[in-house]
């Protein structure tokens, strides 16, 4: 062991950070644990340090690899890209060979929060009806028969929801029953600003329903947090614009996610904090299962211009649903799904866990969900089989903030 070494204040408080996040605080560098200066300048060009846990655990945790990293083009940094392996995250290893208790929810020995992106809470206005039948004639010419007939059951019940006023999109009310139903509670990130194709083809519609799908789900009890929108993630001014619009309708927000994941952790994830945000769980892979940043609890994320932790807390994104059923992705069915999240769940009941699951609204109407409205609530029962506990994302971020002594909690 390292002793008598100097070691400057950059690097023992990255250390400390890390140490804190893990429940280690106790624990000194260079008198607890080996301190090896050539692994901390790695770390400082940006290389992934080699036998040298801690130095690694920052590397993973401050998300040096994305740094200067290629993302696709919504600016998105995918798993395919990591060094590391989102389903063996490194600093829980690390949380084990220290000997740090794994941190329990109450009862639980795991938490999953369930959260909802509403990015279309109306499935069949003008433009929706049209996309559609765009997308049965395209599926129909290049022969994809499945597809094809699963858009024309969708057309075909349009009259139907015509004629009494609903649509398969709204089934907020629905949602929270059936969760509360099974002893649990989620949140809805709802948008409130639409500057860019990519937030939906019919903006006019999203903000005529927001005060009511707001009014819907705070009535129903879920917890509201803001979707960010496309153009936000670039302009953090809009991002606070739409902080204020949708705090008009419920009052002050601590949660958020940014819209397509488009979270930078060394550009728009820190000034969530100075617009207000108390949390944010937008860290996770659009195009696998598992943790980002190499944590499976909600931790503080580091602010690289001040070279210290924010208060800002990050509940890691685990799974969503997205990234199971599109083709662009991996292009799953449910069944087919099913045991890659229960796998999931199975790893968090073995070595503990406190993150988010995404599955968005529209696909929790029966007719249309082809099974993914019934692998989440099958998922939710699993959860609690294990013996952890289902809750908002803001009671896991708060129970977090507890639990870390961040100042306010």
């Amino acid at each position: 062991m390292s002793t008598g070494v100097e070691i400057s204040k950059r690097v023992e408080g990255r250390a400390r950070w890390v140490l804190d996040m893990l429940g280690a605080g106790h624990l000194r560098l260079a008198q607890d644990i080996p301190f090896r200066p050539e692994a901390w300048d790695q770390v400082e060009r940006g290389e992934l340090p080699q036998g040298d846990d801690l130095a690694a655990a920052f590397f993973h945790l401050a998300r040096i690899e994305e740094r200067d990293a290629p993302r696709d083009p919504h600016g998105r940094f995918f798993a395919s890209s990591s060094c590391l392996d989102p389903l063996d995250p490194p600093l829980e290893r690390l949380r084990r060979e220290l000997g740090s208790p794994t941190p329990r929810y109450g009862d639980a020995t795991f938490a999953v929060a369930l959260t909802h992106d509403v990015d279309v809470p109306w499935r069949w206005t003008r433009i929706g009806m049209r996309g559609a039948a765009a997308r049965l004639k395209g599926h129909a010419l290049a022969g994809r028969v499945g597809p094809a007939l699963h858009e024309a059951r969708g057309l075909a019940r349009v009259p139907r929801h015509k004629l009494r006023g609903s649509d398969p999109n709204w089934r907020f009310a629905e949602i929270v029953a059936e969760e509360r139903g099974h002893g649990a509670r989620s949140t809805f990130f709802v948008m409130a600003g639409h500057g860019h194709r990519a937030d939906g083809a019919a903006p006019e519609s999203y903000e005529r329903l927001r005060p009511k799908l707001v009014e819907t789900l705070v009535e129903a009890g879920a917890e509201v947090g803001l979707h960010g929108s496309y153009l936000a993630a670039e302009d953090l001014d809009r991002l606070a614009r739409e902080r204020a619009l949708r705090a008009q309708l419920d009052g002050p927000l601590v949660g958020h996610r940014y819209h397509y994941l488009r979270v930078d952790p060394h550009r728009n994830l820190v000034p969530l904090e100075r617009i207000g945000f108390r949390y944010d769980t937008s860290l996770g892979f659009p195009d696998a299962l598992g943790f980002r940043a190499g944590i499976a609890h909600p931790y503080r994320v580091w602010d690289p211009e001040r070279d210290q932790p924010s208060d800002l807390m990050e509940v890691p994104l685990a799974v969503m649903d997205a990234t199971l059923a599109e083709e662009r992705y991996e292009g799953l069915s449910a069944a087919a799904a099913r045991p890659r999240v229960l796998a999931l769940l199975d790893w968090a009941a073995e070595h503990g866990g406190g993150f988010s699951i995404l599955w968005h609204p529209e696909r929790f109407d029966a007719p249309s969900a082809r099974g993914w409205d019934r692998l989440y609530f099958e998922v939710m029962d699993a959860v609690r089989e294990r013996g952890g506990v289902c809750m908002s994302a803001g009671e896991l971020a708060a129970a977090a903030a507890e639990r870390l002594g961040l100042p306010g909690s």
